[in-house]
């Protein structure tokens, strides 16, 4: 049961955050697509960028899943003594 419990943690943390990158990112290449990119190089690169630091806000989001997983076990066991 603890490890489905943890893992749903750590999903839910890295689904959260890469939501919120998505959301952010979204309106910054928006942004950037309409005043900055002078051609479609401009844009692929933006892409390539905006794919990586997603990725990285999915597995960030993860890594916190899992801490605070820990954080709520420590908690609940230290609670029962």
């Amino acid at each position: 049961m603890s490890v489905l419990l943890r893992i749903a943690f750590i999903l839910a943390g890295a689904l959260l955050l890469g939501v919120a990158a998505n959301e952010a990112l979204r309106a910054v290449g928006h942004w950037y697509e309409m005043n900055r990119a002078q051609s479609e190089s401009d844009l692929s690169q933006a892409f390539v960028i905006a794919l990586a630091v997603h990725a990285a806000c999915v597995l960030a989001g993860g890594w916190l899943g899992n801490l605070l997983f820990r954080h709520w076990r420590r908690r609940r066991t230290a609670s029962r003594h």
